[in-house]
């Protein structure tokens, strides 16, 4: 075997259904339900554009070269797809950084320390802020620059429900509480959250169903 990751993995598809059928047709009903056209509480474009968000933090190959053709055919920018990447990307590291938060509470109470996340946490900010050598002013440059109010290319609204999507994908409870409440301020319904949520639900299944192709690809040059 010359690669991991190639398009002609996707010709495993049928040889991992017949594996496992009941499993297989059960995955295709919520991936169609998540991106079910007919739901008219995000377009599919959008929908796309946060399975890329997703995909581009899961790093799968496979759901990239799926859901940036489905958001090419949705109707998608090049431009907009570069923006849904930046939105993981600055999520991505914003996750690290929140956690840092976390990291100096441990680093300050040692043995004595009883809870992992709080929302207090980010009392920790300014003393990581100190020690960051200049590190957190240029992340805060980074994240501007990806939110944005001034840059039209997306919505407010589209990249905040990204940005949460990424959130529950690296499960970052920091990243969840800003995120929702800046999506909550741009408009976002629950429903536009639960759509979010459950696209990034399918991701991440999709991500594992879809490397299933790799493990029969390697189960047969085994």
């Amino acid at each position: 075997m010359t690669h991991y990751h190639e398009p002609g993995d996707f010709d495993y598809a049928k040889t991992l259904a017949q594996a496992a059928p009941s499993q297989a047709k059960a995955f295709g009903a919520f991936d169609q339900k998540v991106f079910d056209p007919a739901d008219e509480v995000l377009d599919v474009r959008t929908r796309e554009l946060i399975a890329i968000g997703v995909a581009a933090t899961t790093q799968c190959p496979y759901c990239l070269d799926v859901h940036v053709g489905n958001a090419k055919k949705a109707g998608a920018s090049r431009e907009e797809v570069a923006r849904a990447v930046f939105v993981a990307s600055g999520l991505r590291a914003g996750g690290a950084y929140t956690h840092g938060f976390l990291a100096f509470k441990a680093y300050e109470q040692g043995a004595e320390l009883e809870h992992f996340h709080e929302p207090g946490d980010r009392a920790h900010l300014r003393d990581l802020r100190k020690a960051s050598g200049g590190a957190v002013e240029a992340f805060a440059a980074y994240d501007a620059a990806v939110f944005d109010p001034e840059d039209e290319v997306l919505s407010v609204l589209t990249r905040e429900l990204i940005a949460i999507a990424v959130a529950a994908t690296t499960q970052c409870p920091y990243c969840l509480a800003g995120h929702v409440g800046k999506a909550k301020a741009a408009g976002a319904t629950e429903e536009h959250i639960a759509r979010a949520v459950m696209v990034a639900a399918a991701l991440r299944a999709g991500g594992a169903y879809t490397h299933g192709l790799l493990a029969m690809k390697l189960y047969d040059e085994k």
